[in-house]
């Protein structure tokens, strides 16, 4: 004969893990649908305003709080995101390989275009938008492509998703919607096989420098300051 108060208390623990369950399935809908919302909004600014700096601020400080929020409930989640040291290496090798073709091809074009040289304001980009490129990863990386894996077998079908998402926020600058889907496709790739993400940021930011001087031919730097004033 069961005992009279864990009988009465078994509802009730059912209940809550109802509850639990539902809280877990509808959490990754709300990720992907704030990761997209952040998206159009990084659209809507660069077209409309011609300012998106704005909308890069609000979203390092709304998914920082987002992280923050998480990781007081269940610290192990950072880790399952990919900030950690497991597969650092295996992702800074393969990064790399994909940074140093991105960069050749970049020098090329910047060549053929005459715009193949350095410029003192490379330098605090370099140290400033791995910060954003990091963001992004996490939000593309950490949060769609890890709840697609959660759901989709196919890993090519979860990164083509991944990148065409990453390529579209970009248009309709053709050139770096071309260029950050196919980067979407390379890192995409290397999270589902290593899930980390730090030199993932790293190498975004670095690559979305060069791609702005040698191929686009825009100075982010003056581009900033400018629309600021």
């Amino acid at each position: 004969m069961a005992h009279p108060i864990r009988a009465r208390a078994a509802p009730e623990l059912a209940r809550r893990a109802q509850e639990r369950h539902g809280r877990l399935a509808g959490r990754p809908l709300f990720e992907s649908l704030a990761v997209f919302a952040t998206g159009v909004l990084h659209l809507l600014f660069r077209e409309l305003i011609g300012f998106p700096v704005i909308i890069v601020v609000l979203a390092c400080i709304g998914f920082t709080g987002y992280v923050a929020s998480r990781v007081r409930r269940d610290r192990s989640i950072v880790a399952r995101w990919g900030f950690r040291l497991e597969g650092f290496s295996e992702t800074l090798a393969a990064s790399s390989v994909v940074a140093l073709l991105g960069v050749v091809a970049m020098a090329a074009i910047g060549a053929a275009r005459g715009r193949l040289a350095l410029h003192w304001h490379m330098l605090p980009l370099a140290l400033l938008y791995p910060i954003w490129g990091l963001v992004q990863q996490f939000m593309i990386q950490g949060l769609v492509v890890a709840n697609l894996a959660g759901a989709v077998r196919s890993r090519a079908v979860i990164t083509l998703i991944a990148a065409a998402l990453f390529g579209l926020v970009h248009l309709p600058d053709l050139e770096l919607s071309a260029a950050t889907f196919l980067l979407g496709l390379a890192f995409s790739a290397i999270y589902l096989r290593w899930q980390n993400l730090w030199p993932l940021g790293l190498y975004h930011g670095w690559l979305g420098v060069l791609l702005y001087f040698l191929v686009l031919g825009r100075d982010p730097w003056v581009d900033i300051f400018r629309r600021a004033n």
